[in-house]
Order: structure tokens, then sequence, then C-alpha cells
């Protein structure tokens, strides 16, 4: 397969699944309980430009952040390995990954009026794992031979995958009704396998590269 494409689609799924929007259909609903289906939609659309512009922050200043603190790209993406396997097992047993938001966070979100940017947008979708995800990708992104064309592969990853997340949680109704809760608790079951094999390979290339281990 093309290194290109490869790095798209890696991108693409490793954001869909630590968005999560989907997974995050009944906490939206359940923090947002005497709101109405206008001033939802007013909600997601602010969250959805938060989260596009949060994620777009860390990839334009990902390499500046390896630099600042004196991180390899191969440690980086060893940690958000690790980060995300902790994301993925708690999404296989289908249970809210505190890595990504608490019980408190989501107590203090349902006494708020308004919920779009805490804790909707940061940290309930783009939280450690996402970010984590970004900053790793920007480091893949930087060492690749066409580095233009690959940051930009990135941002359309990005840019797709906010627009499913608004248009997941704008129909979080009829999202509902269609999956049911045993239907929901499977499809988080699916994508937190998909979220183990990717964050195990981010840990094996990281320490391949780290350590210059032959392919």
């Amino acid at each position: 397969m093309d290194p290109l494409l490869t790095f798209f689609v890696t991108a693409f799924v490793s954001l869909f699944v630590t968005l999560d929007a989907v997974g995050n259909v009944p906490i939206f609903l359940s923090i947002t309980p005497h709101t109405s289906e206008a001033e939802r939609a007013a909600m997601v659309r602010r969250a959805a430009l938060a989260v596009f512009a949060a994620l777009v922050l860390f990839a334009a200043f990902g390499n500046f952040i390896f630099k600042f603190f004196g991180v390899t790209i191969e440690a980086f993406r060893i940690v958000a390995g690790l980060l995300l396997l902790k994301i993925a097992f708690d999404m296989m047993e289908a249970r809210p990954a505190r890595v990504r938001h608490t019980p408190e966070e989501d107590a203090e979100g349902a006494q708020r009026e308004d919920i779009a940017i805490i804790p909707l947008a940061i940290p309930l979708l783009s939280g450690p794992g996402s970010i984590s995800t970004v900053i790793a990708l920007t480091g893949q992104a930087a060492k690749s031979p066409k580095v233009v064309a690959s940051f930009a592969l990135l941002l359309l990853a990005i840019a797709l995958n906010v627009l499913i997340a608004y248009v997941v949680l704008r129909s979080a109704t009829a999202v509902t009704r269609l999956l049911k809760e045993t239907g929901m608790r499977i499809f988080t079951r699916v994508m937190g396998l998909i979220l183990a094999a990717i964050a195990v390979q981010f840990v094996l290339t990281g320490i391949k590269e780290a350590f210059h281990v032959p392919a």
C-alpha cells in the first residue's frame, strides 16, 4: 500500500476511535436533559469548531513541543501507544475511560448551561487520547519524505472526523433510538479492539525506531 494512503488510514481510524462520537452520545444526552434540540444543535456546532481548532493547534505545534521538552518522536509514540491501550481496554469493557473524563467532570458538565466547550469539546472529544494521537502523527508526518502531503492528509483526517462527530452528536437522539444500549456497547467494544491494535502498533514502531531494529 502507498505510504501516504497508509498514513491517512492510520490517522483517520485512530482519530475516529479516540474521538468516539458514538460512545459519547449517552454522556451528551445525560448532561443536556432539559435542553431543546435547537440548543443542542448550537452546542454541537460550537463543540465541533472547538475540537477542530484544538486538534489543528496541536498538529501545528507538535514538533515544537517535541523540541521544547527535548522529547523524541519515538518516546512520545511509545507513551501515546500505552495511553491509547489503557483507553482501549476501558472501551472493550464498555466502561467510561477515566483517562478521557471523570464522573466529577460529567457531574460538573450537567450543571453548566452551556457544555459546548467544557466538557463536550474538551475533554470528551478532544481528550488526552486524541491529542496524543495527533501529536504522534505530527511527528510521523514530519519524518515523511512527503512532509506537505502528509500534513495535508492529517488535517483532512481531522476535518473528516470532526464532521462525523458533528453529524453523530447532532443526531444523538436518533442514534440512541437506532443502536439502543446493547448496540452502542457492542460498537464501543469493537472500536476498543481496533484502538488496542493501533496502540500496540504505535508502541512497536516506537521501540523499533528508538533501538534501530531492522524491519
